[in-house]
């Protein structure tokens, strides 16, 4: 028997360690639902920085998505989120956008 959490979706306690998070967390694969989960249930987060850096290229510097996803190596759904976040403090649309 060994000492991996249970799986946060079924419960069942087949589970493997499987690699590890961007924030360096252990994380663990359910053989019964395929599910991936850290015990402590985070997520990964993106520093200020990285944000910041993503908000340049795709709202300032007019990048298409497809280059800043492959830059950045984010999902696209992740890159319309932080774009969403982002036009909400600031019109990036309007050509007199000085941010």
């Amino acid at each position: 028997m060994t000492n991996n959490p249970e799986c946060k979706k079924c419960e069942s306690e087949d589970t493997i360690k499987y690699g590890q998070g961007r924030n360096h967390s252990q994380r663990y694969l359910c053989h019964d639902c395929k599910t991936t989960f850290t015990p402590e249930g985070k997520r990964g987060t993106y520093s200020r920085k990285f944000i910041e850096e993503v908000n340049e290229e795709y709202c300032h510097e007019n990048k298409t998505a497809k280059e800043v996803v492959k830059k950045f190596w984010i999902s696209t759904r992740t890159l319309i989120k932080r774009k969403k976040q982002h036009q909400s403090h600031c019109d990036c649309w309007d050509p007199n956008c000085e941010e």
